[in-house]
């Protein structure tokens, strides 16, 4: 239980990390394109661990040769289309629709890591999974109802859902991969492909463009490599590791949250009734999903009460 618990925490520092980091991407993509920012921020990340893996003497230093193939779909999956669709997806959508489609992330890991490893969730985590998505539609929609009916969506929230799905086959490939290499190998091989298919891309499409950074964009890119990078990545491939791709996807959820708070303190937003009624039901269902065994046998108890 108790590695369970810091596996959980792990997870909560890695989704806050990644809901701060749009703020310091607002930086960064004043100077540098999304696909330069995408392959320096995984070139570092994946040098930083390779220092870190030779100093353990980790064997994941040099995988298995069957393990490559996998990591490579891993950077392509996770790295490059995850961080491309995305990026692009924003030129012909919006952040609401980008962040609406994310909130389909634990249904979509779920459904396809029953198909892919036979992974089921019961019916108490399926409930958390459904309430947590109301929280993140409670918190863009500012509570309407109509906003949500009436949203328009383009080839941008294609890209989006793209997005999706190849950050749950990320995860689903990554299990795999960690059975044979350690959660830091697997985050640095992964890191390594993916920063180099990404810099291909960008050398075809001519979006690499490296151009002198001011302090504050310094400091947020070292933000995006060390926290929303290096920790993040590893903490989540750990959570994947002990939990389950369709349990750890249920964080996702907790990011939008860290978003609306991050841009209370640094742009002055105004934090609605609203978000926080989404924000309590994005916790209550990252909660049920954690602890349905113990809502299980609480429900159970409640009935054997009323039934003496």
């Amino acid at each position: 239980m108790e590695n369970k618990n810091k596996t959980y925490f792990l997870l909560v520092i890695a989704t806050a990390f990644w809901g701060i980091q749009p703020l310091c991407i607002k930086l960064l993509v004043t100077k540098w394109t999304p696909v330069t920012i995408t392959c320096a921020r995984y070139f570092v990340i994946s040098g930083i661990l390779f220092f870190i893996l030779y100093l353990r003497k980790d064997k994941g230093l040099f995988p298995p040769q069957k393990c490559l193939f996998p990591l490579i779909l891993m950077g392509i999956m996770g790295i490059a289309i995850n961080n491309i669709a995305q990026f692009t997806g924003l030129q012909y959508s919006t952040i609401i629709n980008c962040t609406l489609i994310s909130a389909t992330s634990p249904a979509i890991t779920a459904f396809l890591s029953a198909i892919c490893i036979k992974e089921r969730l019961n019916g108490i985590q399926w409930m958390g999974i459904g309430i947590s998505f109301a929280g993140v539609l409670c918190i863009i929609s500012h509570g309407s109802l109509t906003f949500i009916l009436y949203s328009e969506f383009n080839r941008g929230d294609i890209l989006f859902f793209i997005c999706q799905l190849s950050w749950t086959l990320y995860s689903i490939i990554g299990l795999k991969v960690m059975h044979q290499i350690s959660a830091l190998a697997a985050t640095a091989w992964a890191g390594f492909f993916g920063a180099t298919f990404t810099a291909l891309y960008g050398l075809i499409v001519e979006e690499v463009h490296f151009l002198p950074l001011f302090v504050p964009a310094v400091a947020a890119f070292m933000y995006t490599v060390i926290c929303g990078g290096v920790l993040a990545m590893l903490f989540w491939n750990m959570g994947v590791k002990d939990a389950g791709p369709s349990l750890t996807a249920i964080f996702q959820n907790i990011t939008p949250v860290v978003g609306v708070i991050g841009g209370t303190i640094f742009f002055n937003e105004i934090i609605g009734r609203a978000d926080i009624v989404g924000a309590i039901g994005i916790f209550a269902g990252v909660y049920l999903t954690m602890h349905s065994n113990k809502v299980q046998e609480y429900l159970a108890r409640c009935w054997l009460k009323k039934s003496i």
